[in-house]
């Protein structure tokens, strides 16, 4: 099965005193495979001296996609986490929970966040050993 790249996101940003100039753009895209997929979105800003009208922002917007799309490395960090998003735990398909009743007279186990496990006291700090200082440094010379 073959990998479908899409962009689902572009999202061209004006400067507030120029609506018509493109300063930025948010570009999202996603890789599909089978029925597992992959996002990634991040945002190019256009250098000051050099912002697009909106028109030409429109009729550059594949050029742009697809060299932002190669700069940032997104065809591998998708592969990966397409990849990743093979190896996760799925549905138990067909699945009907059964009527559950919570009985709130269980006590919590030792060890669960509602009942920690006692912190044992540790023994009196043993003496440091002749020839070592408290730290563990040795104090013996000529070594």
């Amino acid at each position: 099965m073959s990998k479908e790249i899409k962009v689902v996101r572009l999202e061209p940003m004006s400067k507030f005193d120029n609506t018509d100039c493109v300063c930025q753009v948010v570009i999202g895209v996603t890789m599909s495979e089978g029925e597992h997929s992959a996002y990634v979105d991040g945002v190019y800003s256009y250098p000051m001296d050099s912002m697009p009208t909106v028109a030409e922002f429109k009729a550059g917007a594949n050029a742009l996609v697809s060299q932002f799309y190669a700069d940032q490395g997104w065809d591998d960090q998708l592969s990966t986490q397409l990849e990743e998003a093979k190896k996760r735990d799925v549905a138990v398909a067909d699945f009907e929970a059964p009527e559950v009743t919570v009985d709130t007279s269980v006590e919590p186990a030792v060890g669960s966040p509602a009942n920690p496990a006692p912190v044992e006291e540790e023994a009196s700090e043993e003496a440091p050993e002749e020839g070592e200082s408290s730290e563990g440094e040795s104090s013996s010379e000529g070594e």
